[in-house]
Parts: C-alpha cells; structure tokens; sequence
C-alpha cells in the first residue's frame, strides 16, 4: 500500500516522475517473498486501491457548491477506487497464470500491467485515468516511444525496469542490471535522435481565452451577462491570430437559439478578424423527445457558425449514468448528473485549409477517439475543458499532463483551453511551448504546430492496444488447459 500511495507522486503537478522507474520496487519485491495466491492477488487488490485513491483524492475535494449531492464525494471515491482496484487484482491473476507456463515473473508481470490498462479505459465505465505512462510527459526523449508502442506501452516499459530492478536486489546478478540499463537506455537514445531531426510543421496563431470564471456564477442567469462581458472584453483585446479558443461551456446558455448572444459572438469573430471556437451547451427535438448535448461550435469571421460537434465520450456518472439506455430502471436514478446524449460524428474543423479537431474534457485521455480524428485529416487538436471542478489539487494538472501524449501518439499539436487552467500549446513531440496557472484569467497567445498524423500507432493503434491484452490473457488462458500443471512456489 505505501508503494501504491507513493505512485501517485510520479504525475504532474509533483516535478518527481523520474520515480516511475523504480516506484514499484517495493510491491514486486514483497509479492516475490510471498507466496500462495490468495496472498499475491490479495496484495495486487490493496496495492491497486492506494495506488488509485493516492492518485485520485481529489474526488473528495471537488467544488461542493456546484455539486447536488456533495456528501458523496468520499463515499464515490471509495467506491471508484475499489472498482479500479479490481484491474490489479486482475493483473495479478494474469502475472500468475503466465508464470505456469514458464514466462519470466518481470515479462508476465510488464505484459499483463499494459494489458489491464487498456482494458480498463474501454466502454461507457472505462477511466485510464493514472496510467503510469502518463508520467514520463517530462522527458521529452522517453515519450518519443510513444508514436510506435502508445502510452500503455510505455507503461510497460516502466513496470520491466521495476520489475528488473527488484530481481537484481533480490539476486544481486550484474547481468540482470545491465539489461535494465540497456532496456532504459534503449528508447532514451531513440527518442534523442528523434528530436534531433524533429522538423517544425505549419502553425496557426492561436489565443486562448482563460476567463477563470466561477461555475457558482457563470449558471446564474443573473450572471449571464456579465460573464458574456468579462469573455468579450478579453477577445477584444486579441489581434493578430486565426482563431480565438474560449473553454468548455464558456457561453452559458443555448445559443444557437438565443438570436442576441449568437449575434455577440459573430459581431466578436468579426471585429477581432478571428474565427471563435467555443464551447456551449446545445439541444434539438426530436421524435424521442428532447436531446441535450455538450458541444463546440466555430464561429467564422464573416459570422457564420462553421460546424459543431458533439461530445461522444460523456463522463460517466457526471453527464449520464451508464448504460440507462438499456436498462430502463437505471433512468430513474438521480444523483444530479447532466442528462446529455453523446454526439455520433467525428467532426474535423477547417479554417482556410488546415484542419483539426476538438476533444472536450476528458476526451483528451482516450488515445482511439484522437486517433480517429487525425485519421479523419485533423493537423492539430484542440481540447476544450472546464476543471474549475478539481478545486486547487493534483486534478486539473493530472488531467492537462495525459493530454500531452496525445500530440506524442500522432505526431499532431495541441492546444488546451481550460476556464481555469492549466491552459497550454503543446508541439507535435509532447514539448510545452506556452502555458497557464490555474485560477487565473489570463490569455495565452501562440502557435498550433501542425503535424500529419504519420506514426505507427496512430496508424495501427487499436491493433497495438488490442495485443497488449489479448497476447497476455490468451498466454494466460492456456494454463486452463488440461495437463499444465501448477509449480509448488510461482512466486
């Protein structure tokens, strides 16, 4: 448990990931002088719930004024982390299972912690929040790995060097620290020569707009105008970009169908000679009823709305309750949730020629709906967010620093607005070039790097992340097979 606790020291905002490489240490060792299964997946569980809860504790501090509920904010934090506990536990397992049929304890152990973490971001309750690959967003030569393996690949990476680690303590053999140097050095070298040769793309000058504005005060329809005012007053003061970012709900109300606000907007586009790209919440009638969505919309300098799109990955339990479209009983449960509809379309913006795509919130920290944007001719991402809901903890910062290897992963930039921070300009290599504190109104002007998408994982992504699983629990599934017969110590 204190080595789970002690990994949630390895993100941003701690200046500390280089504990990554050996965080681990202290579980792979103390599950390697025990033995029995019970006592193995046993430790894999309660290392999993601190690893998750160190990382996570921030649930328990999110804004209670905003929130219908605000006395299940450490109950709801229990309950995640031991759901996401379950994940090591089941990493466990399949450490186990493949150390039956003689695969090495670091292998099994590297391969089925890659394999469980891809597995844990998939479906309507999946939340790669807190994969150790995330950590090394620092290290500019180590993440370069990730435009071939992705971010659970570096993950597994990390855990090998643990795990090499812990058998060179426990056998003090050169040859086994040796090969965790080489295996460190390894892609070390590899990204250095990549950045040696990195070529900077088109760019296209952004500004964008942190209004820092209070939730408790931008849905208050008294406050309406005043927030249109504070976000209009600092566009005005913008010359000389292409596009104006403002976050994630910055205009708090319907307005493609407010005639006023929509013209306000427009008449912004044109006096700053930008186009606006904005979020806002948004609705449209249908035969079902009524559907509310989370969505961006750009806004030309001509004053034409350009294109929307629609939020697709909505965040479980804050914008909808999982799987309430199948089961009907689950549509009567009310914890103060949004009631939005994920959107349907992969939606690429154009502005002249260059083209690029939005991620809003938590978007950024699925690799495939990136990947599909790229694929879809997107030259850069823009991530439109609101974390004002994190308060002033590790949160905010955790969740600008995964987004950062989505510009690794495809070779594509990005720009983060966020309406309190952290807001930043990332470059095709994961390389912070311009960025924000939190709480703070303020408006960061500078360059989207262009990039074309052209890296093995953004090609052939799925297919890597797939075989992290499916090579470890298929390995593991033949020591079902009758005649594998079990060691009297795996471990």
């Amino acid at each position: 448990m204190l080595s789970g606790v002690s990994v949630s020291f390895v993100f941003w905002p701690y200046r500390t990931g280089f504990l990554a490489y050996f965080v681990l240490v202290p579980f792979i060792i103390f599950s390697r002088l025990r033995e029995g299964t019970r006592w193995s997946l046993a430790n894999s569980y309660l290392f999993g719930f601190a690893y998750f809860m160190g990382s996570l504790y921030w649930i328990t501090m999110l804004d209670k004024e905003q929130m219908t509920m605000p006395s299940l904010r450490l109950p709801a934090a229990i309950v995640l982390c031991l759901y996401l506990a379950v994940f090591m536990l089941l990493m466990g397992f399949i450490t186990r299972r493949l150390m039956l049929i003689k695969v090495p304890y670091e292998l099994a152990l590297a391969l089925a912690w890659g394999g469980v973490e891809y597995l844990r971001s998939q479906g309507p309750l999946g939340f790669p929040w807190a994969s150790l690959g995330y950590s090394q967003t620092p290290y500019a030569a180590v993440v370069q790995q990730a435009a071939v393996v992705g971010t659970y690949g570096i993950s597994v990476w990390l855990v090998l060097l643990n795990a090499l680690l812990a058998r060179f303590i426990l056998s003090r053999r050169p040859l086994v620290l040796a090969l965790a140097v080489g295996i460190f050095a390894l892609p070390v070298v590899g990204g250095k020569l990549v950045l040696r040769d990195a070529r900077a793309g088109d760019t296209v000058r952004l500004a964008l707009v942190q209004p820092a504005i209070s939730g408790a005060v931008k849905w208050d329809a008294a406050y309406r105008d005043s927030t249109m005012r504070i976000i209009g007053g600092m566009t005005r003061q913008i010359a000389g970009v292409t596009m104006v970012v403002w976050p994630e709900t910055a205009v708090p109300l319907y307005v493609k169908h407010s005639s006023s606000y929509l013209d306000t907007i427009a008449g912004l586009a044109n006096h700053t000679g930008a186009y606006i790209l904005t979020g806002f919440p948004d609705y449209e009638r249908s035969p079902d009823g009524i559907k509310y969505y989370n969505s961006a919309m750009l806004v030309s300098p001509a004053g034409g709305i350009v294109d929307e799109y629609r939020k697709m990955h909505l965040v479980p339990f804050g914008e909808m309750i999982p799987f309430e479209d199948r089961i009907a009983i689950l549509r009567e449960i009310n914890f103060g949730e949004g009631d939005f509809s994920p959107g349907r379309a992969y939606r690429v913006f154009g502005i002249d020629s260059t083209k690029f795509a939005v991620a809003i919130c938590f978007e950024s920290i699925y690799p495939a709906l990136v990947r599909k944007f790229v694929a879809g001719g997107a030259r850069f991402v823009v991530n439109i967010t609101n974390d004002e809901w994190f308060g002033a903890s590790a949160g905010p910062y955790q969740h600008a620093q995964m987004a950062i290897m989505r510009s690794v992963e495809c070779r594509v930039g990005l720009a983060r607005c966020a309406n309190t921070g952290v807001s930043m300009l990332v470059d095709p290599y994961g390389r912070v070039t311009g960025r924000t504190a939190i709480f703070e109104r303020d408006t960061l002007i500078g360059d989207a790097v262009c990039g074309n998408g052209q890296t093995p994982y953004c090609r052939w992504g799925y297919i890597i992340d797939l075989m992290l699983f499916i090579v470890p629990a298929g390995v593991a599934a033949l020591t079902f097979v009758p005649g594998v017969r079990r060691p009297k110590s795996v471990l």
